[in-house]
């Protein structure tokens, strides 16, 4: 059977896409994405003001449902109570849009340990919990599409990133398992690996003297447009921007200890 054009079309039921990381960035843009495309949306995250604004855009522009959820996933257990929360209101994930995620910048032993603590909550325990917990409905219903967010850091150990490169190698090793593990069940997962983009994402790190952000930055938008239809066609994971599609192709025969000498000399402070 063709997937039909407008991917939540479903004379059953309307479809509900869940966008965990949706106050800003990559989360704010596939939750317009999504509705813009028939879904009804969930919104994520710990920040409520600027989801509710987001919410208000989204029914403006398209006839869908838009639900608001602060809830924080760096904690032990948040993504039950998040799973327990969307039941009590009546709502099926039938798109996960697996986004949050953070990173903190710098050598490794400064690290803030509550930090580093919290960022392998959201980016590995929460992502993965999230991930479990929806996908046996899905395959119950024979439909779903999952999107992790990886990173081009998903290739390579990255000094001065060093935990959250090796959260997003977590990521992808994920997804791709689970890709292989769903083939043929109508549910997909799709690994979406950027390279440096406009999102705000590097000033939260505190990377502002980051080498890296002297080679340019993709344009957001453009990653959400490349990702969206890279969920919607199940492909199991998708390199954007030029230099990192290179750079995720030469991690294939490079030495690890060479991959990892580049990632460290285009992060270095400056």
């Amino acid at each position: 059977m063709n997937e039909p054009t407008n991917v939540a079309e479903d004379h059953r039921a309307r479809r509900t896409a869940l966008i965990t990381g949706a106050s800003s960035g990559f989360g704010a843009l596939f939750a317009e994405r999504c509705a813009g495309d028939g879904f009804d949306v969930v919104l994520v995250a710990r920040s409520v003001e600027p989801m509710e604004e987001l919410a208000e855009r989204i029914r403006r522009r398209n006839d869908v449902e838009v639900t608001v959820i602060g809830h924080d996933l760096s904690h032990a257990g948040a993504a039950a109570s998040l799973m327990t929360t969307l039941a009590a209101r009546g709502l099926r994930v039938d798109a996960l849009v697996n986004n949050a995620g953070f990173s903190t910048y710098g050598p490794f032993a400064e690290a803030d340990e509550h930090a580093t603590s919290a960022m392998l909550m959201v980016n590995v325990v929460g992502m993965t919990e999230l991930a479990r917990a929806c996908l046996p409905p899905m395959l119950e219903r024979h439909w779903g599409r999952v999107l992790l967010l990886g990173s081009v850091g998903s290739f390579s150990a990255a000094p001065m990133t060093a935990a959250y490169a090796a959260t997003k190698a977590y990521v992808l090793s994920l997804g791709l398992a689970l890709h292989e593990e769903l083939e043929g069940t109508g549910v997909t997962v799709t690994t979406l690996c950027p390279g440096p983009t406009a999102t705000g994402f590097q000033n939260r790190a505190g990377m502002h003297d980051s080498a890296l952000l002297r080679s340019g930055l993709d344009s957001a938008e453009h990653v959400v447009d490349a990702g969206y239809a890279a969920m919607k066609k199940g492909t199991p994971y998708l390199v954007t921007g030029t230099t990192s599609k290179l750079f995720a192709f030469g991690s294939r025969f490079l030495p690890r200890t060479m991959t990892a000498h580049i990632a460290g000399r285009a992060q270095r402070r400056v």
